[in-house]
């Protein structure tokens, strides 16, 4: 495997000298950054025992706008990918969490027949072998140059980004060059095909014999496009395209269209395609253009849309630029350019809802891109947080999409499935309206647009429902956690099933009618404690609800008492109450320590000493970031002692952690921050491709077993093998501490 020398600073701004098996980063002609990987393909790395790590065997990189996610792999294959609805692939491929698509360039001789064929996509292909191509990954593109012999070819893969909240073309720009050195007159044939073939990723994982509804393909040659029709045997699954549905019925069009007027068509009976014949004088080049999309109408309107705003495009650097935050003051050029590559993971993860008719970032990773849940209702209202900074009209719409998902009572909806059917499905979750105040209050403090708070949007399930105004809904949802949620038998707000650890419900084996009633968070209390003054004073500067305000002054003042009469003069406060257990007695538990470094009426004192417990009990002996539990003490047949919730490390704990150090200790939250980032990462664990340019929501921390995983790795048990490596916590922590950090 080829090797790369890397020049990267560290965390106390030394320069570290090493090499990559993976790649390197680099600034484009755009000034904007793309990855160059260097590697061959299949991907393999081991762990201490000799076995494989659990990593996809060829690497991939997200591209998309609003209306479309490409997932481009190193070979040159991709996933076309539709979030408007259903999280479906347009292009299934013949095994889950996989898409299938294919190019080659072929040489014709004299007699008409095939002298010699160059595979181009593929792990047999010239794009799996490092010695024959680059492969570069940047901001909406992904580029493939190979040494076919004496031709030269380029293939790139181009999205354009959405200027707007509801716009964006759902299709991808293909722009094919050929070169000819061979020092004589070539006579070549280039085709492009994609697979057919769509399936929802929510059933991917069912045998097809026993999914709900079964896809299938119609393709139209002669116009290079494909329908699919969806049949189930309930008449009473989906009736309409509009309706509220689980399920996806309506499935857009598949197709491929020419942009350069030469092509002819070539589809099979499983794939569209076409073909361009090229004659090359030695020395001259040629270019294509073609594009690949999906109309969510099933007609030509999209389509034809597409073709304008991709014609004649090329990467589409300039556009990129407009939407993408470049962080010219910050000195650091790797954090810098890092910073960047945050926004834009953010900006191509981020998909528009057909439904609810505005934009959020999804979470990525499991739950969007395995289980085909739009999921979880605290994921999006965390992704926008980094949005406020320098793009808060997505925020704006992130916050209406989630009230949307939010019922008159002011519980919001968890999941969303299919077209806009959300539901909690088995939590009762106690936290999601904290995550909506923070959200809100940080984009009011920031902004000061308190005219947004008179806005009016409907509630759940939208159609035929009262619309309220975001202060309104703000009102629903606190009554629904001061009354509903409400505190326990020690005066914190209540656990009910599930707070930011979803996975306690199925950790600890406890009867359901034993938890749900008696158990309290302190996570959701911190929370409380950290958010609620800062909504009320951002409320009373918009002299909004003056009621509301003095109810939520009273309320967070006894929760205040009941939170510092608990903590009395232990170290550090207890995780939670759980089944008539205390949690965090004698184990630090990270969940609540974030966000009670933030209380600022918490003598300096105590959150210093703390923040010092934190260092020795969670820090220490971490690469990353500090890990979720000191002593990992939960237990679950596919939980690994220092894993996931049992003791991994999460974006989303620590991100609070580093807001919580800079209330008293700037350099350090920026020491903390640095840390945490993609860079350090590359660094600590040059050999896994997981750490360089996208991350899942947790890795394993160094209490991991050496038979079970690594340190640095997405959890080794099998659901995470297969799993797409890419989620918006690390780039929205990433970019919203920052932001944050670097407030005057």
């Amino acid at each position: 495997m080829l090797l790369v020398t890397m020049t990267c600073i560290a965390a106390n701004g030394k320069r570290v000298t090493g090499s990559s098996p993976i790649g390197e980063w680099k600034t484009d002609g755009a000034g904007l950054p793309c990855f160059n990987y260097v590697g061959s393909v299949p991907y393999k790395a081991t762990l201490a025992t000799g076995d494989s790590v659990k990593l996809d065997s060829d690497p991939w990189f997200v591209l998309g706008n609003y209306q479309l996610t490409l997932f481009a792999h190193v070979s040159g294959q991709y996933e076309l990918i539709t979030g408007q609805r259903a999280w479906a692939r347009m292009n299934q491929g013949d095994r889950k969490n996989t898409g299938k698509n294919d190019a080659r360039l072929e040489v014709i001789g004299d007699d008409g027949k095939v002298v010699k064929t160059y595979q181009l996509v593929g792990m047999g292909s010239l794009s799996a072998d490092s010695t024959k191509s680059k492969r570069t990954f940047g901001c909406g593109y992904a580029q493939y140059q190979y040494q076919a012999d004496k031709l030269q070819v380029s293939r790139t893969l181009s999205v354009k980004p959405s200027l707007t909240i509801d716009g964006g073309a759902s299709a991808f720009l293909i722009t094919v060059t050929v070169r000819n050195k061979t020092g004589k007159t070539q006579r070549l044939r280039y085709t492009e095909s994609v697979r057919a073939q769509y399936e929802t990723m929510m059933q991917q994982s069912t045998p097809r014999e026993w999914r709900k509804v079964k896809y299938t393909p119609f393709i139209d040659a002669r116009k290079v496009k494909a329908r699919f029709d969806a049949k189930t045997d309930d008449p009473l699954l989906f009736l309409s395209k509009d309706d509220l549905c689980k399920y996806e019925g309506f499935p857009p069009m598949l197709y491929m269209e020419d942009l350069s007027g030469q092509a002819q068509p070539a589809c099979t009976n499983e794939d569209l395609g076409l073909c361009y014949g090229l004659t090359l004088r030695n020395g001259e080049e040629k270019q294509i253009q073609m594009i690949v999309g999906f109309d969510m109408l099933r007609d030509y309107a999209k389509r034809d849309d597409a073709s304008k705003e991709l014609k004649d495009g090329g990467i589409f650097s300039e556009s990129w630029k407009k939407v993408l935050p470049q962080y010219n003051d910050e000195q650091d050029a790797e954090l810098r350019r890092e910073l960047t590559w945050h926004a834009y993971m953010l900006e191509a993860m981020a998909t528009y809802s057909d439904y609810y008719h505005e934009t959020k970032i999804p979470q990525g990773t499991i739950y969007d891109y395995f289980w085909g849940q739009h999921a979880s209702a605290r994921d999006n209202f965390q992704h926008a947080l980094a949005t406020i900074y320098y793009h808060p009209e997505l925020t704006k719409s992130i916050m209406r999409y989630m009230m949307q998902r939010t019922v008159p009572s002011g519980e919001v909806m968890l999941i969303e499935y299919g077209n806009g059917f959300a539901e909690p499905t088995c939590y009762q979750t106690s936290d999601q309206q904290l995550w909506f105040f923070l959200l809100l209050s940080e984009y009011l403090r920031v902004t000061k647009d308190y005219a947004f708070l008179q806005e009016k949007v409907a509630c759940y399930p939208v159609k035929d429902m009262p619309k309220y105004t975001i202060l309104e809904h703000a009102r629903h949802c606190y009554d629904y956690l001061r009354n509903q949620v409400g505190t326990g038998s020690h005066g914190l707000v209540r656990l009910m099933n599930s707070d930011w650890c979803d996975g306690i419900f199925y950790c600890l084996a406890e009867p359901y009618n034993v938890v749900q009633p008696q158990g309290e968070s302190h996570m959701n209390t911190a929370m409380a404690l950290s958010i609620l003054p800062i909504l009320a004073e951002q409320l009373e500067a918009a002299s909004a609800d003056q009621h509301l305000v003095s109810s939520i002054r009273v309320w967070r003042k006894q929760l205040y008492d009941a939170y510092m009469r608990d903590w009395g003069s232990r170290p550090y406060p207890r995780r939670m109450y759980f089944a008539g257990r205390n949690f965090g007695e004698q184990n630090l538990y990270l969940e609540p320590m974030g966000f009670t470094l933030q209380v600022q009426d918490i003598p300096l004192e105590r959150r210093q000493q703390l923040y010092h417990e934190i260092q020795q009990k969670l820090y220490l002996g971490e690469k990353i970031a500090a890990r979720q539990q000191e002593d990992p003490e939960l237990t679950s047949d596919d939980l690994d002692y220092g894993s996931r919730e049992n003791g991994g490390i999460w974006y989303s704990l620590n991100g609070p952690v580093i807001c919580g150090i800079a209330t008293f200790d700037k350099p350090e939250a920026f020491k903390r921050l640095k840390q945490m980032s993609l860079a350090n990462h590359a660094r600590q664990f040059p050999q896994y491709w997981s750490c360089y340019w996208s991350s899942a929501d947790n890795i394993e921390s160094s209490l991991v077993a050496p038979d079970k995983g690594a340190p640095g790795l997405p959890d080794q048990t099998a659901s995470y093998a297969e799993t797409a490596i890419a989620c918006a916590h690390i780039h929205a922590w990433m970019l919203y501490c920052y932001n944050r950090l670097m407030e005057r």
